[in-house]
């Protein structure tokens, strides 16, 4: 989930506020049926640490999520639709052409890399870079937007689809997840592949941009972000009933990761006061922002900042790490640090562990 920094909005909404004729230009989104929304104050953090270490170590266009192999090999998705692969040492080299958008990844038990590609579907790539298409709809709905998944340890792969109706095949460009947000409907849901059956099933409906899942250690349960309601959402896999888990997050929730000791790796994109204070509160606020230029909305050259949220593993805020620019979409451990994705930044980087991940640690449980 993607924000420019919405401090031109300061200038912008009174302008159109100002100037109503506005409201007579068509959305780029339409219908468009907004809801109102107010977020409220973000929840406290317990302990704010400005993250040191982070170092940039190849220059990759939008490696998003990343995946770490048996070997120490680290692969990655980019946005000219290549998964990219990086041997311990070596420089970076295409592994496979997986077209779309390549989003998360993670490994299943055989060794195939899956691949939740963004307009695609769910693909798996073999070892040697063979690419499989597994699926590309869920009871009869074509999947638009696969973004995070997880494979539980039966081999249960789950995966979320942020948005039924919006991606950059139906509305060019990057300010389709934007659009979703200030519309504010639940348009995703949870779906869950069968790799024996090859079926694939809807688990949960009315999501709000469901985004970053893992399976929890017990194996009852998924935790789902809800990037535009700043929650986490825990489901059930008895019966699919949901509670939350983690509510008022003080960011845009991305990608998520269960480290082997329980706690939890949160990447957050800043939230923008102005943009809970003023637009999602009101639907003509909503209204007239729509109408704003798509590149105000989203800038791919302009990604915001954001923070890494360290979480207990019942749902509370330990600490955050603060001031990443790019904002991290995805933390994955490895070696002795953490490998941080970018959605539109333009390089992989590292950081070290915080201080209570052991040397050692450096493999994340599967997602």
């Amino acid at each position: 989930m993607k924000l420019k920094r919405w401090a031109l909005i300061g200038l912008g909404v009174p302008a159109l506020l100002a100037g109503a004729f506005l409201v007579f230009l068509r959305p780029p989104v339409d219908p468009f049926d907004p809801i109102t929304w107010d977020p409220g104050p973000p929840s406290e953090v317990p302990q704010d640490v400005p993250a040191a270490g982070v170092t940039p170590i190849g220059a990759l266009r939008g490696p998003e999520d990343l995946a770490v192999d048996g070997r120490g090999n680290v692969y990655t998705g980019l946005m000219d639709g290549r998964l990219v692969r990086i041997v311990p040492g070596g420089r970076p080299e295409t592994f496979a052409h997986v077209g779309g958008r390549p989003l998360g990844l993670v490994f299943d038990a055989q060794g195939n890399l899956l691949v939740a590609n963004h307009g695609v579907g769910l693909q798996s790539v073999a070892p040697d870079g063979t690419v499989t298409l597994l699926t590309d709809t869920a009871d009869g709905e074509p999947i638009r937007f696969a973004n995070d998944l997880a494979v539980a340890a039966d081999g249960t792969v789950y995966f979320s689809d942020s948005n039924s109706r919006l991606n950059n095949s139906t509305l060019p460009g990057s300010a389709f997840s934007v659009y979703d947000f200030l519309e504010g409907r639940p348009r995703g849901r949870l779906l869950r592949y069968d790799p024996a059956a090859k079926t694939t099933t809807t688990l949960v409906r009315d999501l709000y941009f469901p985004n970053g899942v893992v399976v929890t250690d017990d194996q009852k349960a998924l935790l789902v972000v809800e990037s535009t309601r700043y929650r986490v959402t825990r489901v059930s896999l008895d019966d699919g009933t949901t509670s939350t888990f983690l509510d008022h997050v003080p960011g845009i929730g991305d990608g998520f990761t269960r480290l082997p000791d329980g706690r939890l790796l949160l990447p957050v994109y800043d939230r923008v006061p102005l943009l809970d204070d003023r637009v999602l509160p009101n639907v003509w606020t909503r209204r007239l922002a729509v109408r704003l230029p798509a590149a105000l909305l989203a800038d791919e050259d302009d990604p915001p900042a954001g923070s890494i949220l360290v979480l207990t593993p019942d749902g509370r805020i330990e600490r955050r790490l603060s001031g990443i620019d790019p904002a991290p979409a995805n933390v994955v451990p490895y070696e002795e640090g953490w490998l941080l994705g970018s959605l539109q930044g333009g390089e992989l980087r590292t950081m070290p562990a915080v201080s209570w991940c052991a040397p050692g640690e450096g493999r994340p449980s599967a997602r």
